[in-house]
C-alpha cells in the first residue's frame, strides 16, 4: 500500500499545474538557505545537516551520542559505548548486519573497512567538525559506492585555520580521566597546521572492563590563488578490555556464575560448573581488544574557473589489530584451553578518488554536474593462534579492489520553483581470499580450512529526485534509488557453506517521500519509505548467508521549536519495520542423545521433536520439517525509538539541557524465529549544565538520570535445545553517572 501511495505521489509532483510562482528561489546556489543540503546533488533526499553550532550546543560526550539525537539512527553500545567504542550504528534497521549497511565518510572518503571490526568514531575532534551531513537511505551509493544502503554519514572537517585553540579537561564515574586538546598555527599567509590530541583512561561500568587510548592529528592547509589543498596525518592507539556478557535464562549449573541477576558489572568468567553462585572464583584470563591506526590522506580542489572544480583526494591507511577471547575452560594465562583464540590482523587500505564538479545552464536553469571515479584497494592479512607466542593455526590472506564511475546532477528547474537530481554509478569489484589451515596445531585441530577463492562482480547505483517548493515555508520531497554492498571480509569467513568464502552482493531499491516545513520559531521534516533488498546478508545461526527479500517500511521525524528567547525544544521520532518476506529454517534430519539432551543433526532451529519446536514454531512432529520466515522481523531491530530534548538559557552564560531517548523492545540477536524473550525497552534521561565565563567553559552532566537498568544488544544461544530456549548473552549498560569538564579557548 505504501509503495503505491508513494508513486502516486511522484505522479502529482511531476505533473501538478500549481505553482509557487512568486518564489524564484534557485536552491543550488550558495545564497540559498538549501545550498548546504543540496549541495550534495542529492534533491528528494531525506538529508539533516548539523552544524559546527549544533555540535557545541548537543548533550553529546562523542560523535555517536550526536548522531542517535536524529531519526533514522539507532545505535547499539556495547561495554557502555565509551567514546562511541564497540558501538554500531543502524540506519534503516539491518540489526546485526547494520555496522556494514551504512557509510562513515570523511569528507567525503570512505572510513569503513574490509573487516567488521565497526568504525572509530572518537579520533575525530569534535571542535575540529564543521559540519555533519546525514543522507538517509541509498541514494548516497550513487557517489560514494558499496554499502551505503542504509546510509551514510559525511562529516566535513574546518580548515586548520578555522580552529580554535582549546584544552579540554574531563572527570567522570569509574574513575575517567581526559584531556584533549586543539591549537592552530599560521605558517605563512596561506598556510596553518592545527595539531589534536586525546587521552582517555577509564575503568569503565564493567569489571575487567578497562579502556584507554592516545590519539594525534595534524592537519596541514595550503590556500592560494585557485588551489586548496590538505594534508592530514593521523594516530590512534586503543586498548580495550572485554568483560563479556551477563546470562539470563538457562538451567546449566555453569551460568551460575555468569547471571545478570547475581552482577550486573562482573566479568564473564566462562564454565566451572559451580555447584552455586557463591562458588565462581575464577582465574580466568581476561579478553581484550587492542587496535592501532595510521593514516595519511591529503587532497586538491583546483578552482579551473568560476564555474568548474577539480577535486582529487588520496589516502593510505594502515589498521593492527591484537585481540585475545579466553575459552570457557581457560582457568589461567599458563594453561591455555584448546578453545583460546589469539587473533593478529593487519589491513592496509588506499583510496583515491577524482571529481569534476561544474556549474551551467540548460535553457537558463541552473545545473550543477559531479562526474568522477573512485579506486580503492585493500589487503587483509589475519593469523590465527590458541594463544600469543604460539604457532599459526589459521592464516588468512585476502584482497578486495574496486573501480567505479560515477555521475551526479543536480537541475533546478525555475518555473515549477523545483530542483531535481539524477545520479547513476558503475562499480566492479576484484576479490581474492586465501586460507592455510595447520590441523597439528594446538586449539586447530577441527578448523575449516576454506577453499582459494577469486572473484569479478559489477553492480550500479543509481537514483532520481525531486523536491518542490509549495509556498514560502513548505517543500516537498521524493526518490527512488537502487544500491549494492559487497561483503566484508569477516562475514566471509563465516559464511553459510562450510569451507567457502562465497557470498553474494547484496542490492536495495527504496522510494521516498518527506515534507519540510520552516518558520522563525518552529522547523519539522519528515519522510515515509519503502526499501526492498535482495540477497541480503544477514546472520544466521553462527553463520552468515543470503537471505532473499527482506521488506522495510518506516518513517523519521525531526523538529526543533522555539518556545520562548530562551527555551527551545528539540526531538526525533523513528518508526521502522524490518521482516523477512521469504525464506526458512530447517529443522533438522535426525537426532541423537547427549547426557539425556535430544541433539539434531544438520539444524538450523529448534529440533522437530523438541517442546520448543511444538509449542512456539507448530511443529507436527514429523522429520524433515521448515519453518518459514515470512513475516517475522528481523532480530536487534527496534520498531520505535524517540527522543525529546529541552534546553534553558538561565542566562547569557548558563545553559541546562535536559534529553530524554526512548528504545522498544526488540528480538534478540540469533532469533529469527521471533520466539525468545524481547530486549526490554527502555528510557533515559540525560542531562547537562554549560556555564560560560569568557574563555573558560564549565559544563557537568549526570547520565541515566533515573538508574535504569538496561541492555542493548543480546544474543540467544545457539544449541537449540529446550534447556537453553530462552539462554541469552546479554551486555549491560551503565546505571546512573556523572561527569565534569573544564574546558578553556585561548
Amino acid at each position: 500500500m505504501l509503495r503505491k501511495l508513494i508513486f502516486a505521489f511522484i505522479f502529482l509532483l511531476f505533473f501538478s499545474t500549481g505553482q509557487a510562482s512568486e518564489i524564484k528561489e534557485i536552491w543550488i546556489t550558495p545564497d540559498a538557505s538549501d545550498y548546504t543540503r543540496l549541495a550534495t546533488g542529492l534533491a528528494g533526499s531525506n538529508i539533516s545537516i548539523i552544524s559546527s553550532k549544533e555540535i557545541e550546543n548537543l548533550n553529546g560526550k562523542d560523535i555517536t551520542d550526536i548522531l542517535k539525537s536524529y531519526s533514522g539512527i539507532q545505535v547499539r553500545s556495547l561495554y557502555s559505548g565509551i567514546d562511541g567504542a564497540n558501538s554500531t550504528i543502524d540506519m534503516r534497521g539491518f540489526g546485526e548486519a547494520s555496522k556494514s549497511n551504512f557509510l562513515m565518510l570523511l569528507n567525503g572518503r570512505r572510513l569503513n573497512d574490509l573487516d567488521m571490526g565497526g568504525i572509530d568514531f572518537s579520533n575525530i575532534p569534535l571542535s575540529s567538525i564543521d559540519r555533519i551531513e546525514i543522507i538517509r537511505g541509498n541514494s548516497a551509493g550513487t557517489i560514494y559506492g558499496s554499502g551505503a544502503i542504509g546510509g551514510a554519514i559525511n562529516i566535513i572537517t574546518k580548515d586548520s585555520s578555522e580552529v580554535s585553540d582549546i584544552i579540554n579537561l574531563s572527570y567522570g564515574s569509574y574513575d575517567s580521566v581526559g584531556l584533549d586538546f586543539t591549537t592552530s598555527v599560521p605558517l605563512s599567509n596561506n598556510t596553518s597546521v592545527m595539531v589534536a590530541g586525546r587521552i582517555k583512561d577509564t575503568s569503565t561500568y564493567r569489571d575487567s572492563g578497562d579502556y584507554d587510548r592516545e590519539d594525534i592529528l595534524i592537519r596541514l592547509n595550503h590556500n592560494k590563488d585557485n588551489i586548496v589543498s590538505y594534508v592530514d596525518i593521523n594516530s590512534s592507539s586503543k586498548n580495550q578490555s572485554l568483560p563479556g556478557p551477563r546470562v539470563i535464562g538457562g538451567v546449566y549449573a555453569y551460568h551460575l556464575c555468569n547471571t545478570l541477576s547475581s552482577s550486573r558489572t562482573a566479568k564473564h568468567i566462562g564454565g566451572g560448573y559451580a555447584t552455586n553462585a557463591n562458588n565462581c572464583d575464577s582465574t580466568q584470563r581476561d579478553d581484550y581488544a587492542n587496535e592501532d591506526n595510521h593514516s595519511i590522506a591529503g587532497g586538491l580542489n583546483i578552482a579551473h574557473s568560476e564555474n568548474r572544480n577539480i577535486l582529487f583526494d588520496v589516502s593510505t591507511k594502515t589498521k593492527e589489530q591484537k585481540a585475545f577471547y579466553a575459552a570457557n575452560g581457560n582457568n589461567s594465562s599458563s594453561n591455555p584451553n584448546s578453545g583460546d583464540s589469539f587473533i593478529e590482523t593487519t589491513l592496509e587500505n588506499s583510496q583515491l578518488s577524482l571529481v569534476l564538479d561544474e556549474s551551467t545552464f540548460i535553457d537558463n536553469n541552473p545545473i550543477v554536474i559531479k562526474f568522477g571515479g573512485d579506486l580503492s584497494n585493500t589487503d587483509y592479512d589475519s593469523n590465527r593462534y590458541n594463544v600469543e607466542g604460539g604457532d599459526a593455526g589459521q592464516v588468512y590472506d585476502a584482497s578486495q579492489e574496486s573501480q567505479a564511475l560515477f555521475f551526479q546532477a543536480s537541475l533546478s528547474l525555475i518555473s515549477l520553483d523545483a530542483v531535481m537530481s539524477l545520479g547513476i554509478r558503475e562499480e566492479s569489484t576484484n576479490f581474492y581470499g586465501a586460507d592455510i589451515t595447520d590441523t597439528n596445531v594446538f586449539g586447530f585441530t577441527y578448523a575449516t580450512d576454506h577453499t582459494t577463492m577469486s572473484s569479478s562482480t559489477n553492480n550500479t547505483a543509481f537514483n532520481i529526485g525531486f523536491e518542490k517548493i509549495l509556498d514560502s515555508n513548505t517543500k516537498i520531497f521524493t526518490k527512488y534509488a537502487e544500491s549494492f554492498r559487497t561483503p566484508n571480509i569477516d562475514e566471509r569467513i563465516k559464511s553459510t557453506t562450510s569451507g567457502s568464502f562465497a557470498l553474494n552482493d547484496q542490492s536495495a531499491e527504496e522510494i521516498e517521500i518527506g515534507v519540510r516545513y520552516e518558520n522563525q520559531l518552529f522547523n519539522i521534516s519528515g519522510s515515509i519509505y519503502s526499501m526492498d533488498t535482495e540477497n541480503e546478508i544477514q546472520y544466521d545461526q553462527s553463520k552468515n548467508t543470503n537471505l532473499d527479500p527482506i521488506s522495510r517500511e518506516g518513517m523519521n521525524i525531526d523538529f526543533n521549536f522555539v518556545a520562548r528567547d530562551n527555551l527551545r525544544f528539540t526531538g526525533s521520532y523513528n518508526y521502522v519495520d524490518a521482516e523477512f518476506t521469504s525464506g526458512s529454517l530447517s529443522m533438522g534430519t535426525g537426532t541423537y542423545l547427549y547426557f539425556g539432551t535430544r541433539y539434531y543433526n544438520g539444524n538450523e532451529t529448534y529440533g522437530y521433536l523438541t517442546d520448543t519446536a511444538i509449542n512456539y514454531l507448530g511443529s507436527d512432529s514429523s522429520a524433515n520439517q521448515s519453518f518459514s520466515l515470512i513475516g517475522k522481523k528481523v532480530p536487534l531491530v527496534a520498531p520505535v525509538n524517540f527522543r525529546l530534548g529541552a534546553e534553558l538559557d538561565f542566562d547569557n552564560k548558563t545553559t541546562a539541557l535536559v534529553d530524554l531517548q526512548y528504545v522498544d523492545e526488540r528480538y534478540v540477536s540469533n532469533d529469527q524465529e521471533n520466539i525468545e524473550p524481547k530486549i526490554p525497552d527502555y528510557y533515559v534521561i540525560n542531562t547537562k549544565v554549560i556555564s560560560l565565563n569568557g574563555p573558560l567553559s564549565f559544563s557537568a552532566g549526570i547520565n541515566n538520570v533515573l538508574n535504569e537498568h538496561y541492555y542493548d544488544f543480546a544474543v540467544s544461544s545457539t544449541f537449540h535445545d529446550d534447556p537453553h530456549y530462552g539462554t541469552q548473552s546479554v551486555y549491560p549498560l551503565a546505571e546512573r553517572n556523572a561527569y565534569i569538564n573544564v574546558e578553556y579557548t585561548f
